[in-house]
Order: C-alpha cells, then sequence, then structure tokens
C-alpha cells in the first residue's frame, strides 16, 4: 500500500464524533391573542447510562422581550438517558398595540456541556419563531390640521393610527390634494406623510409658496390613496379632510392663468337610411399654475372632402363653461345635408384655428388627437342606372337615341361614363356602316343624359335595321338592353327589276342582261365581278343601255354593283348574278 495512503487511513480512524449533538429541532408560531409558541431543543448521542446537557443559548429578532413576549432563561438544563433527552419551552406572547406584520424572535445555540465527562456538539444555526399581530382594526385617517400663510407659517396636517395603536415598522401614506378651489399647482407643496416605528401619528408640513400672485384666502383638501407598510394591509378613511386655509399676504400680481384645448372624434355622421348626426368634442384641460375661470369661445375650421354648407351644416365656433381645476368639455354635433347626389363617402378633418377667453387667458390648441370623421354617404348604394326612354331612328331624321337616368332625383358628383357592347343576337345594322353612338355619359348634377345614335345615309336601299345594345359594368335597375330600329329611306324602285339569272347562249331569250326601269335612270354605271376568280372585275359600263351579252364572262357566279341617280342622289343596288351558257 502507498505510504501516504497509509497515514491517511490511519488518521481518519483516530477521528472520534462526540458523544452527544444539541440542536433546535422544532418550533411553534404564535399569535398575539393566542397561548403562545415553543422551541423544543434535542439532544441525541451515543453515551449509555444518564447524564444532564446544560444547554446556553441568546434571542435576536424584531421581537423585544417584555413588548412581544415574556422574557424566558437563556440556559436550559436537559436530562438524557441512553444518548436522548429533549425540552420543549413556552414563548409566551404580549398584548401590545404595535401594529406590524409579526415580530421575529431568532434562538441561537451558544454551548453546550455535559455533567459527566461526555463530549458535546452543537448546531449553531438560529431558528425563527413569529408572533402575529393580531391588530387588524388599526387604521388611519387625518386627525387635525393648521392654516398657513404665504411667507409664513406653513400649513399642516396630521395623520393618526386609530386608539392607541403605534407603528411597528415605517408607515408610508400617500395623499391627494382634492377639492382645490383656487389653490394652484405653484401654491403650495404637497406634505410628505410618514409615521415612523414607535410612533401614533405624525404632523407634517404643507410648505405654503409665496408666489407674489394676489390672490382671495384659498382651501385644500386632502384625501388618503395608498398605505405602504411591509405585507401589513391597513384600513384607512378615504373621504376628503379639510378644508385648510392659505392666506395671501397682499400681492399684487395679477395670476397668469391657461388651458390646452383638445379636439377629438366621437361618432360619424350619416345621410338618411337611417339619418344619423355625427359628433366631436372639445376639450379643455387646466394647464400651468391657475386654471382658466372664463368660458372659452373656440374657432373650428372643417376641412376634407366632405363640402360644409353642402354634406354637412356649417359650423363655425363652440363654447366651453369652464368647472376650474377640472377638464371641461362641449360635444359638438356634426347635421348631415341628405343631398341626393352619388358621391361616396367623404371625409370631415375639424381643425381648431384659435382659443380665447373674455378675460385674454393663455390658451393653447393642439390637433394632434382628431382623427378624419367619415361622413356615410346613403346615395351610392342607390346609384342604380335606368333605360327611360328610346328613340327609333330613321335614315334622314330622326335621329334615334335612347334615355340614361338615376332613379329618383338622384345626381352624380362626377360624370359617370358606362361601357357598352351590341349583342350579335337581334342586331343587323353595322356600327360605323350604319350608324355611330356618342360616349355614353351621364354629366356631373345631371339626373338623366340622353345618348344619340348618329344614322348614316348610306343611299342604299335596305329593310329596316337593328341594334340590340347592352351597357355593361354598372348596377341597373331593370332591362340593361335597348333594341333600337333605323328605318332606310332609299326606297325600292319598282321601275328597276335586276335579273339574278343571265343566259347568254344564243337561243334568243335571256341572251342580254337586260335590267328593266333602267332607260329612268340615265347616266347609271354598271360593274359586273366574277365571285369566282376573287371578284375580278369582267364588265363595266358608263350609261349601261341593257346590251351586255355576257362577252368575257364564262359560266358561273358573279355579283353586281349598279349606281343610278335618283333626286340628286346616288344610289346603289348591290347582288348576285348567275351566268348560264
Amino acid at each position: 500500500m502507498n505510504p501516504l495512503l497509509l497515514m491517511l487511513v490511519v488518521g481518519a480512524t483516530s477521528v472520534s464524533a462526540a458523544d452527544y449533538h444539541v440542536a433546535i429541532t422544532n418550533h411553534a408560531n404564535t399569535n398575539e391573542s393566542l397561548a403562545g409558541g415553543s422551541f423544543t431543543i434535542t439532544v441525541s448521542g451515543t453515551a449509555t447510562g444518564t447524564d444532564t446537557i446544560t444547554v446556553n443559548f441568546s434571542t435576536t429578532g424584531t421581537a423585544v422581550p417584555g413588548v412581544h413576549y415574556q422574557a424566558f432563561p437563556q440556559t436550559i438544563s436537559i436530562p438524557v438517558n441512553a444518548g436522548n433527552g429533549s425540552f420543549t419551552f413556552p414563548v409566551i406572547p404580549v398584548q401590545n398595540r404595535i401594529v406590524e406584520d409579526y415580530a421575529a424572535v431568532v434562538l441561537i445555540i451558544q454551548s453546550a456541556s455535559s455533567s459527566s465527562s461526555a463530549t458535546v456538539d452543537f448546531d449553531p444555526e438560529p431558528t425563527t419563531l413569529r408572533i402575529y399581530d393580531d391588530d387588524q382594526s388599526a387604521s388611519i385617517s387625518f386627525t387635525g390640521s393648521t392654516n398657513g400663510k404665504e411667507g409664513g407659517p406653513n400649513a399642516t396636517i396630521t395623520a393618526s393610527l386609530s386608539s392607541d395603536y403605534i407603528a411597528g415598522k415605517t408607515i408610508w401614506i400617500g395623499a391627494n390634494m382634492t377639492n382645490k378651489s383656487t389653490v394652484g399647482y405653484g401654491d403650495l407643496d404637497d406634505p410628505s406623510l410618514r409615521i415612523d416605528s414607535g410612533q401614533h401619528s405624525v404632523v407634517a408640513d404643507i410648505n405654503v409658496l409665496d408666489d407674489k400672485i394676489r390672490e382671495d384666502t384659498e382651501m385644500v383638501y386632502y384625501e388618503i390613496t395608498s398605505i405602504v407598510s411591509g405585507d401589513f394591509e391597513f384600513r384607512y378613511d378615504p373621504l376628503p379632510y379639510g378644508p385648510i386655509y392659505i392666506y395671501d399676504n397682499n400681492d399684487t400680481l395679477e395670476p397668469l392663468r391657461a388651458a390646452n384645448i383638445y379636439i377629438h372624434y366621437v361618432g360619424s355622421p350619416r345621410e338618411n337610411n337611417p339619418k344619423l348626426d355625427g359628433s366631436i368634442y372639445v376639450e379643455a384641460l387646466p394647464a400651468g399654475t391657475y386654471p382658466v375661470e372664463d368660458s372659452i369661445t373656440v374657432k373650428i375650421r372643417m376641412e376634407g372632402t366632405a363640402v360644409e354648407g353642402v354634406d354637412y351644416l356649417p359650423l363655425d365656433s363652440v363654447v366651453i363653461p369652464i368647472v376650474p381645476w377640472v377638464g371641461s368639455y362641449v360635444s359638438v354635433p356634426i347635421h348631415p345635408i341628405d343631398d341626393n347626389i352619388i358621391e361616396g363617402d367623404e371625409s370631415i378633418h375639424p381643425i381648431l384655428v384659435s382659443a380665447s377667453t373674455p378675460s385674454g387667458d393663455s390658451i393653447t390648441v393642439y390637433n394632434n388627437f382628431p382623427a378624419s370623421v367619415p361622413l356615410y354617404d346613403d346615395d351610392y348604394d342607390n346609384r342604380s342606372i335606368t333605360i327611360s326612354a328610346k328613340t327609333n331612328g330613321k335614315e334622314g331624321g330622326p335621329a334615334a337615341g335612347f334615355t340614361l337616368s338615376y332613379p329618383d332625383s338622384l345626381v352624380s358628383a362626377t360624370d359617370l361614363q358606362l361601357n357598352y357592347h351590341i349583342l350579335a343576337a337581334g342586331t343587323t345594322a353595322t356600327e360605323g356602316v350604319d350608324y355611330t353612338i356618342s360616349p355614353l355619359i351621364i354629366p356631373a348634377g345631371q339626373h338623366s343624359a340622353t345618348i344619340p345614335i348618329n344614322i348614316i345615309d348610306d343611299n342604299q336601299a335596305e329593310s329596316t335595321e337593328y341594334i340590340n345594345l347592352q351597357i355593361d359594368g354598372y348596377p341597373m335597375g331593370a332591362d340593361s338592353v335597348v333594341l333600337i330600329a333605323i328605318e332606310d329611306n332609299d326606297p325600292t324602285h319598282t321601275k328597276i327589276c335586276i335579273p339574278n339569272v343571265f343566259t347568254p347562249n344564243g337561243d334568243g331569250r335571256n341572251d342580254l342582261f337586260v335590267i328593266r326601269g333602267l332607260e329612268n335612270y340615265p347616266g347609271s354605271r354598271l360593274s359586273i365581278f366574277n365571285l369566282l376568280r376573287g371578284g375580278v372585275l369582267v364588265y363595266r359600263s358608263e350609261n349601261y343601255d341593257n346590251s351586255w351579252d355576257g362577252r368575257g364572262a364564262g359560266p358561273g357566279l358573279y355579283s353586281y354593283i349598279l349606281e343610278v341617280n335618283e333626286k340628286g342622289r346616288k344610289k346603289v343596288y348591290k347582288g348576285k348574278l348567275v351566268i348560264i351558257k
């Protein structure tokens, strides 16, 4: 074995424990109104036979002998048998009038010895016993005061515990000035209220400031708002205490009174369905040392997309009645005007311009609070369009058209342009050839608009044609489709008859392309096109005389265009022609 290890083993076996060990093994807390608490000191050991262990201890803590508990000896003797014994001694509380959470008795063993030659060790750790307070009925209130004067003496206020209670710990008392009358924040300093440990009450100074401002005798009240003293929960009287008078010392300066003005958004107006008034409120708060006493006249400017006098009744100024030292306000209604104008929701921005009192006090306006006040339009939801009338047309007149109208008496704040498309079903006229349509616009401020359809006079004989038009992309109150007829002014002349089959085969029948009635239209022009060869011109005659025998044209499908002069206008006939040989 290692020699060093051998030495350590031998040395360890030569150390022996004490014959007895003493420790505080238990304690019982108590309350002032109970019989008492206790400490238990226990002896344990390995000795045999009987013995007596003497234990000396000390006490510390917040509990004071004779004040919180009855004093007890600092030495005890504990009989032991076969190495064991214990002793429990009482801690008897004293019924006092000290208000506190609890008082602590801290017990610490200082020494222990045996009546024999046995060895004794002990546990030096302290043990704490609590004596809880039973003074729950203690409360705090203001019990006295003295008046003050600028330049001295100061005013005072007294706060006391109820009955004959005294403070076991420092008690901090929170208090607010209330019912201040005309006392300003530059007139005095609030008192510092603290009842020290061992005291029943405190007389606190209210420092009166010599402000040089001419004032009447002022008065102030105080109310308790909070109590702080460890974990103990005090009751207190919350009612205002006073009055305490503050006397002026013949000052001559006039007080400077001030206030701040704010504006707040409350509710939004609606034109109708249902009609609702909106509102804002204008608030005045005290500022500086002295409050404003006169009513405040506030000038307001209304901005935003809504127009004053058009969308809502005009608003120029308001008067705020003042209660000194208290925030004052006035509710300002916003009355909407039901204008029957489709314009959508708009906004109102109330701006504070200025504020004044008859006394010329210092008034500051702030515009950092109000939000935009929306004014809800009820006409937008009813903005559907109806096709309220239509007029058919004719080449050369009368003009065609149709009328678009808002419901009831509504108008729009802006031009309204509508989209449309031509339905294939039911439409036989061709846009740009037979007609043109003006843009579909209802001008701003107009309840309706008639949309003209320009009829093109094409000098071509044709049957009555139709336009089937549908309006797109806007709410329609009824049918969104209108059918317009276009009557032709080019009558079919019974004296002109154009054949659609021509047989120039030399049999003596139908060998010439004869147009009956053409003799009544001198200066006519005939053009023949081969449709089977891409529309190639195969024959043309100025002042045609019914003499074409099909020369230059083989059998097949052709088309013709006959242009004649009728009443000073050019008339055009078109059609198909089949040549058979």
